[in-house]
């Protein structure tokens, strides 16, 4: 259920980014848990590599930690994806003094988030254990060329065993059937 990669690169990019991967995201409206568990795992697979690679973490995947937790707090607080809390929504208002919720309930929501992050990282472990031989060509290959695009992933890997299933990946790499019209003037 991730979203398929168009460029990752080890170059600098301004402070803090020391390297990026750019995906297209699908356009949906809906995603089932199992989309969402996956895509905390991507996102989540810069640190758990550093950990797999490097003597010493860094703080370069703060951001992913932090788009990974309200992922999971959303799962629990807004969307009704927990068996423990419920299928209940709790507003999640900055402003407001006091929660809309008791502290037990607090402790379960923080408990319930906790897991979700904790299985989306082993799920991610789990991956790149799996693919580590894998990981260490697409690495050999960014030293060498410092930014790698989809055709030199392809090059490496192969193509993704399931269908990418999104159309404007088609359309973004010329695939796509449909021609395009110029745009019509300006009046």
């Amino acid at each position: 259920h991730a979203d398929p990669l168009l460029k990752v690169s080890i170059i600098p990019r301004g402070q803090g980014a020391l390297g990026y991967a750019q995906y297209l995201p699908q356009d949906a409206y809906l995603m089932n848990t199992n989309q969402l568990m996956d895509r905390m795992a991507m996102t989540m697979g810069g640190r758990v590599s550093e950990e797999l690679h490097f003597p010493t973490v860094t703080t370069g995947a703060s951001d992913d930690f932090k788009k990974v937790s309200q992922m999971a707090r959303n799962m629990v607080t807004q969307w009704g994806m927990s068996d423990k809390v419920g299928p209940v929504f709790f507003e999640n208002d900055p402003n407001r003094m006091q929660k809309p919720f008791a502290e037990a309930t607090a402790q379960q929501i923080d408990q319930e988030v906790h897991r979700i992050v904790d299985e989306a990282y082993q799920r991610c472990k789990d991956l790149l254990l799996e693919k580590k031989r894998e990981v260490g060509l697409i690495a050999e290959e960014l030293l060498k060329k410092e930014v790698l695009v989809r055709d030199d992933m392809v090059r490496i890997l192969g193509k993704r065993p399931f269908d990418d299933n999104n159309e404007e990946f088609e359309k973004y790499f010329g695939g796509g059937k449909e021609e395009s019209a110029p745009p019509a003037p300006f009046p």
